[in-house]
């Protein structure tokens, strides 16, 4: 596995690890908001490049796909990680991925406060019910070699979101951001968590920005 890693992280370098081509990074601290376009059908894909790329030695990567049909949305996540860890994956209301500019305290890491500045608000986690943001709660997938598959009402999804934001969901430009990595990584104390968690699960390991393919 570590061999296909190594050619996979040549492949995503050429177009530059959340930080170039696909649509999955930005110039620096520019982080211009694309409106968000409410859901139709059709099919919405993003390849998930890495982020803090030095934290274990691993380099993670996947890719996301949203299939929406009338009212019915299908989630299927996919992710090369040698890390048995949770990890927490949401989609956000930004529009790009954090880069290397985005590392404001300068300690070489992109901790879970500064992604938060550059990917903004979670339209919706993807956790363990996509149907309601309360029922499927912190119930995320773990690794290694994770895969997440969910199904939903585009309607209940619409309905949680009016209460909370006041909005519809969209998926065209929004952004996939998924956490955790190994619990052995050393981390500098100037590294921010959530919720004061252990570092290793809230610290970004790959992040997309979704297009609509077809």
């Amino acid at each position: 596995m570590k061999s296909n890693n190594i050619l996979a992280l040549v492949a995503l370098l050429s177009l530059a690890a959340c930080g170039g081509g696909g649509g999955s990074g930005g110039s620096g601290k520019e982080n211009p908001q694309r409106e968000l376009i409410e859901a139709t059908p059709g099919t919405y894909y993003t390849v998930l490049r890495p982020v803090n790329i030095q934290s274990n030695g691993f380099i993670p990567y996947g890719a996301a796909t949203f299939t929406l049909k009338d009212d019915q949305l299908q989630v299927s996540v996919s992710m090369d990680d040698d890390q048995a860890v949770n990890h927490r994956q949401t989609l956000h209301l930004g529009s790009r991925c954090p880069t290397a500019a985005d590392d404001t305290n300068g300690d070489n890491f992109i901790d879970y406060n500064e992604a938060m500045a550059v990917v903004s608000e979670v339209l919706m986690p993807l956790d363990a019910d996509l149907n309601s943001q309360a029922a499927g709660s912190e119930i995320y997938p773990r690794g290694r070699s994770m895969t997440y598959s969910k199904s939903a009402l585009l309607s209940n999804i619409n309905a949680d979101l009016m209460q909370t934001m006041g909005k519809k969901i969209g998926f065209i430009g929004r952004v996939i951001l998924i956490h955790g990595t190994s619990a052995n990584s050393v981390f500098p104390s100037s590294l921010a968590s959530h919720n004061n968690e252990p570092a290793h699960l809230s610290l970004p390991v790959v992040c997309g920005v979704l297009e609509k393919i077809e």
